[in-house]
């Protein structure tokens, strides 16, 4: 039986999602020096972003915030509160990265399990999953001027999501119970992610080492 996305857990799960998410975008706003609204728009769109883009795909009538404001309202809270707090919560590069590897781990796993509800095939489990995760900091860095770290080198970024949905799938078709699976595809993204971070790893010396 696929988890409810109205289950506490997941809905716990999608909020805290939304946050980490959020919050790159308002340390990313701080970084760039721009003003409480640059911040509060940097974390609204890097906090829904994602899921925006996925439901505009596969449920155009049911766009979640729509549906629900109060994702909008967490991402705007959260990035009001970093903003407010910039003097301590100084924008660090791990400030920044680790709350994203989070945000894509979380986001990863909402997306393939939204998509799984919705009956669609694994192929497109796959790409929903990678696109929740990654739209939104994609949206983020190309706001900001950044290049968007799905396009940057060495950075296993968007190899981190496709892994997590991998794990995904393949938990689903070993009949993995649905709490299990959930837990393996986020944990596949955010080890693979903070591993990469952490040595410096690349696909490219990936591919060069085998």
């Amino acid at each position: 039986m696929i988890i409810s996305l109205d289950d506490p857990v997941c809905l716990a799960l999608s909020f805290l999602g939304t946050a980490v998410c959020a919050a790159t975008g308002a340390f990313v706003a701080i970084r760039k020096q721009m003003d409480p609204i640059g911040a509060l728009t940097l974390a609204v769109v890097t906090g829904i972003g994602g899921g925006t883009l996925r439901d505009i795909l596969i449920a155009p009538g049911e766009i979640f915030w729509i549906e629900e404001p109060i994702y909008v309202w967490v991402a705007a809270a959260t990035g009001l509160f970093i903003y407010l707090s910039r003097s301590v919560l100084r924008p660090g590069r791990y400030r920044l990265l680790v709350p994203d590897a989070v945000g894509l781990a979380l986001f990863t796993w909402v997306g393939c399990e939204k998509s799984r509800l919705l009956g669609l095939p694994d192929t497109a489990i796959l790409i929903m999953g990678v696109l929740t995760g990654t739209a939104g900091g994609f949206l983020r860095d190309i706001i900001s001027n950044e290049v968007p770290s799905i396009l940057m080198p060495g950075e296993l970024y968007a190899t981190a999501s496709i892994l997590g949905g991998a794990v995904y799938l393949a938990s689903v078709s070993w009949g993995i119970p649905d709490e299990w699976t959930a837990l393996l595809s986020i944990a596949t993204v955010l080890t693979t992610r903070l591993a990469a971070m952490r040595w410096n790893i690349s696909l490219g010396l990936l591919v060069r080492g085998s």
